[in-house]
């Protein structure tokens, strides 16, 4: 027959066990509520990342066919004015957030090069509605601009249709940039976040580059190595 210390022992270290796997068990429960908490945190994101992008992608085609037909019509110069510098304030402020989704996702995804470029192309493809509204141009891409800055009707190439090259360019990279929004991704680095911005907003891609840059990229198999 067991002594009363013997009983007293197992009883113990039965409730330390006890009292251990209760801990256990509630540490393992609270990672995977952190873990659904940020996978929820993290759908968020991604879905808040969708809507700016298609926010943006209607505004510069709603623009860019309002402004086509302001180009079409005959109007009192100030009203022509007007609507020109009216379109110009809302293509800035889509670049705006433009530039909002561009750092978000370079601070939010592990990018690879590809998609690093991808972007860059993206944000300078964006302001082609901006240009030319302020040169009171067709929307097109800016070949060159003049020593003062100013662009020359011979200087730009019109987005004419759907298979002018630029523009094809820029529908597909807007399809790339949708895809890479809708591929959940892993939170980099500052770092890794820090070099994604670095080459998104490089002047490398300004107008005309994007556009060569891009198709190269377009090219590309969409596993590129990670930068």
């Amino acid at each position: 027959m067991l002594d009363f210390e013997t009983l007293l022992t197992s009883f113990l270290f039965c409730l330390v066990l006890g009292l251990v796997l209760i801990a256990v068990a509630g540490s393992g429960q609270g990672r995977g509520l952190d873990r659904r908490e940020r996978g929820r945190k993290r759908r968020e994101a991604d879905l808040a990342a969708a809507e700016l992008f298609y926010a943006v992608q209607g505004e510069f085609h709603g623009a860019w066919q309002e402004w086509t037909a302001v180009r079409r019509q005959t109007f009192r110069a100030a009203d022509r004015e007007q609507h020109r510098w009216t379109l110009f304030g809302r293509a800035a402020a889509a670049e705006a957030r433009v530039e909002a989704l561009v750092t978000r996702l370079a601070t939010e995804r592990h990018l690879t090069d590809r998609e690093r470029v991808l972007l860059g192309c993206y944000r300078q493809a964006y302001r082609t509605l901006g240009s030319c509204l302020e040169a009171d141009l067709p929307l097109g891409v800016v070949l060159r601009r003049q020593p003062d800055g100013g662009i020359l009707p011979a200087d730009h190439e019109v987005w004419a249709g759907s298979q002018t090259d630029s523009m094809l360019t820029f529908t597909e990279l807007a399809t790339a940039v949708g895809a890479l929004i809708a591929a959940s991704g892993v939170v980099p680095p500052e770092s890794h976040a820090r070099a994604s911005m670095r080459v998104i907003t490089s002047d490398e891609f300004e107008s005309p580059a994007w556009v060569p840059r891009a198709r190269t990229a377009l090219d590309e198999s969409p596993s590129g190595r990670r930068g």
